[in-house]
């Protein structure tokens, strides 16, 4: 769980109920995100512009990977190949991208442009595509995940934020 103000992600014994450990990540955590295998963890750094890469079975930062402006939601590939990260800026300066980060390298390998304020964002259960809110444009984009483009952006409702989808 990210602490946005305490700048740690907490681990949280789920049978227990109870938080068995902190770890300092850094200035601003908006969200926390694994890869499917869960060895690797992320915190997206929206007052660093960074994203933690979190060893969890050490309970450490290995590495901190720059992105885009105000990052805010991850989303790692089924198979654990990319981790997409949706960079939302604010009102008055808008993100507009979406920061790839190769997870054997652990950097970023690509930047999309989405939309205005690209906030949520989800991978389909086949890893084929992605879908990223942009809540300043109120439209999500779909992303081709083996082309690594945007394919189509559709108009939504007012202010859309978290996305999912079903298997």
């Amino acid at each position: 769980m990210a602490n946005l103000k305490g700048g740690t992600v907490s681990v949280i014994d789920t049978e227990a109920r109870k938080e068995v450990a902190k770890i300092a990540v850094g200035q601003g955590p908006a969200q926390v995100g694994f890869t499917a295998d869960g060895r690797m963890a992320f915190a997206s750094l929206s007052q660093e512009n960074a994203v933690a890469v979190i060893d969890p079975a050490g309970r450490k930062v290995a590495k901190k990977v720059p992105v885009g402006t105000v990052p805010i939601q991850v989303y790692a590939t089924p198979d654990s190949r990319l981790l997409l990260v949706a960079n939302q800026g604010s009102k008055k300066a808008p993100g507009r991208t979406v920061s790839l980060i190769d997870l054997a390298r652990l950097e970023v390998v690509k930047t999309l442009e989405t939309g205005p304020g690209a906030h949520g964002v989800v991978v389909t259960t086949d890893g084929r595509s992605a879908f990223v809110t942009n809540t300043y444009g109120n439209t999500v984009s779909v992303i081709d995940v083996a082309s690594l483009k945007v394919v189509a952006t559709v108009p939504v409702g007012k202010g859309p934020n978290g996305v999912s989808v079903t298997p």
